[in-house]
């Protein structure tokens, strides 16, 4: 009986003590493995690996939720997997990349950058409506110029709808811009 209460309070403070160690989200080492997941993902992005990229990438957002880098990095890997999808998966991954960057601009409006890839995408989803729009925002952030709203107008002046032939045989992959 001794034996069975002792074996039963040993497994109590074991499954005490991990659970504890295993949430400590605010722990230095849980810090550092969330800067390595960003490190790598980057590196997977710079190596054009865009789809393995983002496991680690979202890893680092856990522990980041409000790093703009790291958003950026997310909103372009899914940007970039999407040319290499098509249908509704070219379609969500897009979505995906304009919902990354959405969010940063939320934490920090005077992006512009943000701005000029959100109306890219915009375009890339055949929205030039929307892609308009952005460069309007962009011409309220910088009335003298930049280099941001200068980019966007030129992909919007150089759009050209998708025809219905592409969209059917997948081909609405676009051409690389950035």
């Amino acid at each position: 009986m001794m034996r069975k209460s002792f074996l039963f309070l040993a497994a109590a403070l074991l499954a005490s003590t991990t659970s504890v160690s295993a949430i400590d989200f605010a722990s230095p080492g849980a810090e550092r493995h969330a800067r390595t997941e960003f490190d790598i993902g980057v590196d997977l992005v710079n190596h054009q690996k865009f789809a393995d990229a983002t496991a680690h990438l979202e890893i680092a957002l856990q522990h980041f939720p409000d790093d703009t880098d790291i958003l950026r990095y997310l909103g372009y890997a899914h940007r970039m997997v999407a040319r290499e999808r098509t249908g509704t998966s070219h379609d969500s991954e897009l979505r995906l990349s304009n919902d990354y960057y959405r969010r940063a601009l939320e934490i920090d409006p005077d992006q512009k950058d943000f701005l000029e890839y959100m109306g890219e995408i915009y375009l890339e989803m055949g929205d030039l409506s929307a892609a308009r729009a952005k460069l309007a925002a962009l011409e309220r952030h910088c009335p003298e110029g930049c280099t941001e709203r200068d980019e966007l107008a030129t992909s919007i002046a150089a759009y050209r709808p998708p025809t219905v032939t592409q969209v059917d045989q997948g081909a609405l992959a676009p051409s690389p811009t950035r």
